[in-house]
């Protein structure tokens, strides 16, 4: 059956043959929008719909899910602590972000660290959470939502064996951190120094920053 009039042309007559099988097509318009029912092959274009800042392969079904579904409100509160922390609960449910003004002595105004601990329940170190890939990866996720005043750093940090002394609100606890990381704010102006791609100075094992011989 057609619509189109007897003196139709062989192109309308095409047109009207190839958008007909368009219909043929089956679309599950009922899920396409939600990020927990459509199909998991779906999934990375609704996130990119989304504009989700990032997608990892490794995550399970269900983070990657909701990652997509928080896309949005964490769009809108992007330069917060709390968009932070949303980002940080995809890694590692016990690490936690201890800001300067929180520590005793306070830090340095504007900067904060993510703890990671690395031995959970008394157990050995171990695990994806030792691994500098995964610091890596927390290290640039969390670059993409931190406010970009604030600088930071990731430490890995190691129980001391015995009994836990506390002093105001400092732990005794070894920290351990990677070859390369993230830190306060330097004295000088930030192009004094080598800078990651996320704007961050590079530092050695002793704390000392790269200068930038350019």
């Amino acid at each position: 059956m057609t619509l189109l009039p007897p003196n139709a042309t062989r192109l309308e007559r095409a047109l009207e043959a190839a958008t007909a099988r368009i219909g043929d097509v089956t679309a599950p318009i009922g899920t396409l929008l939600d990020p927990m029912t459509i199909d998991i092959d779906w999934l990375p274009w609704l996130g990119w719909g989304l504009s989700l800042d990032s997608w990892d392969a490794d995550w399970s079904e269900l983070v990657k899910r909701q990652a997509v579904a928080e896309s949005i409100a964490l769009h809108r509160i992007k330069g917060t602590r709390l968009s932070v922390e949303t980002v940080l609960r995809r890694f590692d449910q016990l690490a936690r972000i201890v800001e300067w003004h929180e520590t005793a002595p306070r830090g340095t105004p504007h900067t904060f660290e993510i703890i990671l601990p690395i031995d959970v329940g008394g157990a050995l170190p171990g695990g994806t959470r030792t691994t500098a890939a995964f610091a890596e990866a927390i290290i640039r996720e969390i670059s993409r939502v931190k406010p970009l005043r604030e600088h930071f750093r990731l430490v890995q940090q190691l129980s001391s064996a015995g009994s836990i002394g506390v002093t105001g609100a400092v732990r005794a606890v070894q920290s351990l951190r990677q070859d390369v990381t993230l830190t306060t704010a330097p004295a000088a102006p930030w192009d004094a120094y080598l800078q990651t791609e996320d704007g961050e100075p590079l530092e050695d094992d002793f704390g000392n920053f790269y200068e930038d011989a350019a």
